[in-house]
């Protein structure tokens, strides 16, 4: 089936709620979205992440200030708050990429459970492009149908994927960590960058034939 991939419309109703980290959510707008295991970023490696983001602060002039002081301040220019973003984001998903944890969807079996599971409504309450299985994380490309939110869709999907594989490890407690990051994608260049970044995704974690699932929709993708 052909879909129209949207970006963000500054013009659209947008629903805005924040937990640790805000989420924006606009039905009928393409979102990438990361989901990670609940042992893959353990203390040390958060507390390695954070000291990470400080050092960059100091090197750019603006130590002894927290990130949200940074990105709220109107003297901070928008080119150094859009790059303290992407170092942020980027840092955290390479220690992600170091597979942290247990790595249970490293077991194809499990990786496919995980598949089943997030395509189970795939064409009827949102639309994937496409999304890939690490051993530790799964990020996709999603864009919500009318009618179902996000939040609630990957709510159900964590609790749903997290029963099943839990069933078969034999284990019990918490499977994803509870909140995901989410990111609209805000422009065709933008949207071509994250479908490259899926891809390779499993290549830069260097990863081996086998131990990652790669799923795209089946027609030539576009964003407008």
């Amino acid at each position: 089936m052909n879909v129209i991939w949207n970006v963000f419309d500054k013009e659209a109703e947008t629903h805005v709620s924040t937990r640790n980290l805000p989420h924006w959510d606009q039905t009928g707008a393409v979102t990438f979205v990361t989901l990670r295991l609940a042992d893959s970023m353990p203390h040390s490696v958060v507390q390695k992440w954070h000291n990470e983001v400080q050092q960059w602060l100091q090197n750019n002039g603006l130590e002894n200030r927290s990130v949200d002081s940074v990105l709220s301040d109107p003297l901070v220019s928008t080119k150094a708050k859009q790059e303290l973003k992407k170092f942020k984001h980027r840092r955290w998903h390479g220690h992600l990429d170091d597979c942290h944890g247990r790595c249970p969807l490293r077991n194809p079996k499990l990786a496919h459970v995980v598949l089943e599971s997030i395509l189970h409504f795939n064409g009827t309450r949102y639309d994937l492009e496409r999304l890939v299985v690490m051993p530790n994380h799964l990020h996709l490309l999603i864009q919500m149908r009318t009618g179902f939110q996000l939040r609630k869709q990957l709510t159900e999907f964590m609790r749903f994927s997290g029963r099943k594989t839990n069933k078969i490890l034999n284990r019990n407690g918490p499977f994803w960590q509870s909140e995901p990051f989410d990111h609209i994608v805000r422009s065709e260049e933008q949207f071509h960058y994250l479908r490259n970044y899926i891809l390779e995704n499993p290549a830069k974690a260097k990863l081996r034939a086998g131990e990652f699932l790669f799923w795209v929709h089946d027609s030539e993708s576009r964003a407008t």
